[in-house]
């Protein structure tokens, strides 16, 4: 299994990267996970968009499904698409997707002709190409799912998704290769009562505490890149921030960080 990330932002816009997107793949099967604002072209920098197998969203905030919109264009307008792409959709997606039809001044219906789409139910097995796909329901502010993925080979990466401190997380990244979270928040105190995201340290202690072979941070500022990085040098954790363009290569019981951008350096204390 090979991953790209293709966004680590928030929903504030930042110059040097997407919003949230992860691209997996194994042989030719290639799905995407997430699809934030400047995500779909990050898709067709890199491959024909229409060529992917499937599109799972995670949660409805705008940071994580709004580049659906664009990637519809890259679907035949006026005629069925010859293989409609099939997106999996948190419950209510079909009655979203019109919304954001009206709201972007399309005709209703305007995203069935490129879509297959299902809406997803919490423990529901997906099946996409050599691909097992279970979403796991969330604390999120919003209802929001994480997704256990496995791969052809048995090897498995937790993406989390946004979400406050979860025990649950910890427990199923537990025997998975890689676990992906985010890192939103400089402090967890100044959060909502009701927890909708993690800051370093947590994020670090799941991390921990799962015992995977590597963990990897999302959804920061990018301001605070280096900051958490050094705070993940430091804590003696197998984890680092990612960066847009971050390739990594997933076996059974290991993970290799196969390829980052120009100018991406891990900071490193002691």
């Amino acid at each position: 299994m090979r991953l790209t990330i293709l966004g680590t932002g928030t929903a504030r816009p930042v110059g040097d990267t997407p919003q949230s997107g992860v691209l997996v793949e194994a042989g030719e099967t290639k799905v995407l996970f997430d699809i934030g604002s400047g995500v779909a072209s990050q898709v067709e920098a890199r491959m024909n968009a229409a060529d992917l197998a499937g599109l799972l969203v995670g949660h409805f905030h705008a940071d994580h499904w709004i580049d659906i919109g664009p990637l519809r264009y890259r679907f035949p307008w006026a005629e069925p698409a010859p293989r409609p792409l099939p997106v999996f959709l948190p419950p209510g997606g079909r009655e979203k997707l019109n919304h954001l039809a009206a709201a972007i001044n399309e005709r209703p219906g305007f995203f069935e002709p490129a879509f297959a789409i299902t809406e997803y139910e919490t423990d529901m097995r997906i099946e996409i190409g050599g691909f097992v796909i279970v979403p796991h329901a969330v604390g999120h502010y919003v209802p929001a799912w994480s997704m256990d993925i496995t791969g052809p080979d048995g090897e498995r990466v937790v993406y989390a998704g946004d979400m406050g401190p979860s025990e649950m997380v910890v427990d199923l990244a537990r025997g998975a290769e890689l676990l992906i979270l985010e890192a939103t928040l400089e402090n967890g105190a100044f959060d909502d009562a009701r927890r909708g995201h993690l800051d370093t340290g947590e994020a670090i202690d799941h991390v921990r505490r799962a015992g995977v072979p590597q963990g990897l941070l999302v959804h920061y500022h990018s301001e605070r890149r280096a900051a958490i990085a050094a705070q993940c040098a430091a804590s003696g954790v197998p984890v680092q921030p990612a960066v847009t363009g971050m390739e990594v290569e997933v076996e059974r019981g290991r993970v290799r960080i196969a390829g980052r951008p120009a100018g991406y350096e891990t900071v490193r204390t002691g």
